[in-house]
């Protein structure tokens, strides 16, 4: 893992992309020296903390040899696990479209990797493009605190900026935890879909902690910068409702270039609000008082993050799960099924079931479709990304299956886990009989982990295409 970032040597093995320098002057951490040392002389304020300055002090104390080793463990798989859904969009058409746009916007730049294409970019142009690969498929990671939060789509920010600066891969996990951990404590602290915003939100305050901590940057600077990138990154949920377009890819992304941005003023002197996530808190409906945000450093969140094995929203994989073991019981049974009754949570009913669901108009709608992703689990025994690609959802059979879907929510359920995401499938046939199948736990949640070697199948089926089976396994190694 240490050689992760000789990046030299990692390209030239992969044939991820072409020769580029690994600095870009203007950033450099260590032009940053004179306003460090200005904002680090005037740390000696007494006053009570703002919560960007506690994010600041979070960040700063984050060290590799202090992390629990289940920590480390877990930013490890969670890297492997990004870089392979980032392979496996290599040539998409939301990837191709931002890498030629970052092209035009950025310039070509020789600073950062961008996974699968050729030339090298700026760290903007990288983070963002690599940012739209990680979460084109649907298959990253998720945690769940108030709501369900990506915090993988930050990775490439960590990547490209140790990238830049010749960073170690210890640097890079120290990065890693410290973004995921601010993110995911503000994704507990705060629903934002209840406010109508996006829980990417929460990443405004995990990039500046990113950026800071791998430009090691004094605690002054880093709070300027959280209050910069906090007060300017609300994303509306309309990201996520309805007809869902090519946007859910970039929401994220953006908001990782703009953070990096803030971070890039704050290292020069620009300062920012305090009390970004206190107004958002108590001025906006739900109102909510007294509100804090959990930042003790020995409770990390990192090992509770969930993988996916179907590359549709998280809250469908227990319904792709049940779905797929109904299937072989099924045996060729499908046009006799006379209705499907599934049961779920009242919460996921109304972001995977509405209207909307029931007749997609985009791939992008279609993965967070609950009747579509049963129905293709029902009829194909699984869920996978060469049916969107290939347009499955749209099928005559798919859509004969989900105008027989009915959704409600599951009392059992509830009770037994109040805070769950399973569910349960009853089908019926025209001839009475019936067929059940429940998943109380999806496989892939932090209680049910993917294994190592179903992680590492994944990161190979994506990966191999793109560098070849020597490639795959070098990065495989470093990892």
């Amino acid at each position: 893992m240490e050689t992760f970032m000789k990046r030299r040597d990692f390209l030239k093995r992969t044939a991820i992309a072409g020769p580029a320098s690994l600095l870009l002057g203007s950033v450099r951490s260590d032009g940053y020296g004179f306003i460090g040392s200005a904002f680090a002389a005037g740390d000696g304020d007494d006053q009570k903390a703002t919560l960007e300055q506690k994010f600041a002090d979070f960040a700063i104390s984050i060290r590799y040899e202090a992390l629990p080793t289940d920590v480390i463990a877990s930013a490890k798989r969670v890297l492997l696990d990004t870089l392979g859904c980032a392979f496996g969009s290599v040539g998409s058409e939301p990837a191709n479209i931002a890498e030629a746009t970052i092209r035009k916007t950025f310039g070509d730049g020789n600073t950062a990797t961008v996974i699968g294409y050729a030339r090298p970019a700026t760290v903007e142009g990288a983070l963002f493009v690599n940012g739209v690969l990680v979460r084109s498929l649907d298959l990253n990671d998720t945690y769940i605190g108030t709501e369900p939060l990506h915090p993988s789509e930050m990775l490439p920010t960590a990547i490209a900026l140790c990238e830049e600066n010749g960073r170690s891969g210890r640097d890079l996990i120290e990065a890693m935890v410290a973004g995921y951990e601010a993110s995911m404590r503000v994704n507990d602290a705060i629903s934002f879909i209840e406010r109508g915003f996006h829980p990417l939100c929460a990443a405004s305050y995990g990039i500046p902690v990113i950026a800071g901590k791998i430009w090691g940057l004094p605690k002054e600077v880093i709070a300027n910068a959280v209050g910069i990138s906090g007060a300017r990154g609300f994303t509306s949920f309309v990201v996520n409702s309805g007809a869902i377009s090519m946007m859910k890819a970039m929401g994220l992304a953006a908001t990782a270039a703009d953070g990096v941005f803030a971070t890039r003023l704050a290292a020069q002197g620009f300062t920012g609000p305090s009390g970004t996530l206190e107004w958002l808190a108590s001025k906006m409906k739900p109102a909510k008082e007294g509100f804090t945000v959990d930042l003790e450093l020995a409770r990390y969140r990192l090992p509770r993050v969930a993988f996916k094995r179907f590359p549709i929203q998280i809250e469908l994989q227990a319904v792709a799960e049940a779905g797929a073991s109904l299937s072989a019981k099924i045996k060729g049974r499908a046009q006799n099924i006379r209705a499907i009754t599934v049961e779920t949570y009242p919460g996921i009913i109304e972001r995977v079931a509405d209207a909307a669901k029931f007749r997609p108009q985009t791939k992008g709608t279609a993965d967070h479709s609950l009747p579509v992703c049963l129905a293709m689990a029902l009829l194909d025994g699984d869920v996978t990304v060469a049916q969107f690609e290939k347009g499955r959802w749209r099928a005559q059979d798919v859509l004969a299956l989900v105008e027989k879907t009915s959704v409600k929510p599951g009392e059992a359920l509830i009770a037994k886990l109040p805070k769950g995401r399973g569910a349960s499938i009853e089908i019926v046939f025209t001839d009475g009989q019936s067929l059940r199948e429940i998943v109380e736990v999806p496989e892939g949640d932090a209680v049910r982990p993917l294994s190592r070697s179903s992680l590492e199948h994944k990161f190979m089926n994506f990966a191999v295409p793109v560098v070849g089976k020597a490639g795959a396994e070098h990065v495989l190694s470093l990892v």
